[in-house]
């Protein structure tokens, strides 16, 4: 029975711990997503800027 709580335990920790970097992977390439769609938008903004003058 021991055994079987302290098996149980090691597993939690792991998938936590596999959770936790799933996740800080994901905010990373969502902060990543998120930087380069605001600069793709500001040259297409100033691409149009400097065209329809």
């Amino acid at each position: 029975m021991p055994a079987a709580v302290i098996l149980l335990l090691v597993v939690t920790v792991f998938l936590l711990s596999i959770t936790a970097a799933y996740e800080s992977k994901y905010q990373t390439y969502d902060s990543l997503e998120i930087f380069y769609s605001g600069a793709a938008i500001e040259k297409i903004e100033l691409f149009n800027r400097q065209n329809t003058r």
